[in-house]
This record gives structure tokens, sequence and C-alpha cells, in this order.
């Protein structure tokens, strides 16, 4: 059995996503501000489609966000790790607020708090406004300075 390294990594959790899905529902409309551009064969640019409807596979998610490289070795630890047990976690402690189980609360109030604290960060707006303070980060140094201040909010 291979260790199937994960690449693709949410940094909006599947879960979470769900969350906002109609019952039967199964997708998302997902809008592209940016847009990459298309060259057709007159030599004018297009944008591409910017509005997609996808599941949340799709959503969220970035290629390599928090993978890290040691020579030829991919590291996913930081996804399945780090970001795994949080979103595990999360995800109880975010069901023990919305059905208001005072006792489930009183359980997860920790983790709903941790949860939050890291989702700002594990974004790349977050992990680009972490590069705005401390400048250029090789992406090694970017997932332990993400890992340091996951908890400052």
């Amino acid at each position: 059995m291979t260790d199937q390294q994960t690449r693709n990594n949410h940094y909006v959790p599947q879960w979470y996503q769900r969350g906002f899905l109609a019952p039967g529902q199964s997708r998302l409309f997902h809008l592209n501000l940016d847009p990459d551009r298309k060259t057709l064969p007159d030599g004018r640019q297009v944008p591409r489609t910017a509005l997609h409807e996808w599941g949340t596979r799709m959503c969220f998610v970035e290629y390599d966000l928090y993978t890290t490289h040691f020579g030829s070795i991919v590291n996913d630890d930081i996804e399945k790790h780090l970001f795994g047990t949080l979103d595990d976690q999360g995800a109880k402690a975010v069901r023990a607020f919305a059905l208001g189980d005072p006792s489930q609360v009183h359980e997860s109030f920790q983790d709903f708090f941790e949860h939050m604290a890291a989702q700002k960060l594990r974004t790349p707006k977050g992990l680009d406004w972490i590069r705005s303070c401390y400048g250029p980060l090789h992406q090694i140094d970017l997932m332990v300075e993400m890992q340091a201040l996951r908890l400052m909010h």
C-alpha cells in the first residue's frame, strides 16, 4: 500500500463548504475575479470563463499551498497532520455551536477558536499577509511562520 501525497490543499475545508449547500445540492457557484486569458488564433486575447459551478473538491483549493519540498522529497505533513486534525476538531466544534448543545460547546470551546484562528492565516490571502510582514520567505519558512502565528487571533 502506498501513501498518497495530498497536493491539492483546501484552504476552506470541504465540510465547511458543504454547509452552504441546500439539501440535495452538490455544487457551488465559484467566481474567479481574475480569470486567465485565452489567446485566439487571430491573436486576440479574451478572458476565460469567470463563473463556474463546481463541487467542493474544486473550490477554495490550491495545488501545493502547504506542500514542502526537500530536494526531490515531497512532504504533505502540514495538510495531513496539522490541518487534518484542526479540520476534524473544527467540524465537531462548529457542529456543537450550531446545534447549541451546552455540553458539546463546552467540550469543543478551545477547538472552535483554534479552527477559526487557523482559518485566518491558512488562506492565500493570509499567507500573503505573513509574507508582507516578513519579506520573501521560502515555502518551508512560510509554513513554519504560519504554524507559529496560527493562534495569534
